[in-house]
């Protein structure tokens, strides 16, 4: 949930969402031993600019609801197999 507002929020691509965008990268580049290799594949560079907004945009558009489809499906199949909740807490 929180992956995908923080990818709609900057969809806009304004000053606003560039701001953000800093931060989010400052922040994973701050990670210790792999900040700088996972800001670098994370955000598609060095620098921000189209190559994190495409890659934003995939991620809110297509990878992150595949991702929560696949949890509530799995999440759904596990609830039909064991018949949810028996007895009382």
């Amino acid at each position: 949930t929180i992956l995908l507002s923080y990818t709609g929020y900057l969809l806009p691509w304004d000053q606003l969402s560039f701001w953000a965008v800093t931060v989010g990268y400052e922040i994973a580049r701050a990670t210790p031993a792999i900040g700088d290799e996972f800001a670098f594949i994370f955000f598609g560079g060095f620098q921000l600019g189209p190559n994190a907004l495409l890659r934003f945009y995939v991620l809110h558009v297509v990878g992150l609801p595949l991702t929560v489809g696949f949890l509530i499906a799995i999440h759904l199949w596990r609830i039909r197999k064991d018949g949810g909740i028996t007895g009382p807490l």
